[in-house]
């Protein structure tokens, strides 16, 4: 049986692209739902803990718990007030909320502009001003 050369480049070229992704997992923490790629963990350690966050990381650590809808992470970098303001349990349904560097957080029905509050050194999501559609 002869086999092209051209076949088996294609096979280990099919080969990486299926081990590369499947070194995806999407129950890690890193994921993100509907880009198909690993972003930075988002999990929050003891030793992240200590480190000083700027306005950026707070609000995309924030929003990643709003695309997950997990109110606990949330809460982790937002008052209790910013997070009662958004509805934690509609699906986003492939329309995946995002956040811009002019302090807005767009989702499925709305838009909120997103204040900080300093606390030593870092941040938290202190407030939402939210605006439906």
């Amino acid at each position: 049986m002869r086999v092209s050369v051209k076949f088996i480049l294609t096979l280990a070229a099919a080969g990486s692209i299926f081990l590369l992704a499947s070194c995806i997992d999407p129950s890690s923490p890193g994921f993100i739902a509907g880009t198909g790629s690993a972003a930075p963990a988002e999990v929050v350690s003891s030793a992240e803990l200590s480190q000083q966050l700027n306005k950026h990381d707070i609000a995309l650590r924030f929003l990643t718990a709003y695309i997950r809808l997990d109110r606990n992470m949330a809460l982790q970098y937002a008052s209790s007030e910013a997070v009662k303001k958004l509805d934690w349990h509609k699906r986003h349904s492939g329309n995946i909320p995002y956040y811009d560097d002019k302090m807005i957080l767009y989702f499925n029905g709305g838009w909120a502009r997103v204040y900080f509050q300093e606390i030593n050194g870092s941040y938290i999501v202190s407030d939402l001003e939210v605006h439906h559609r």
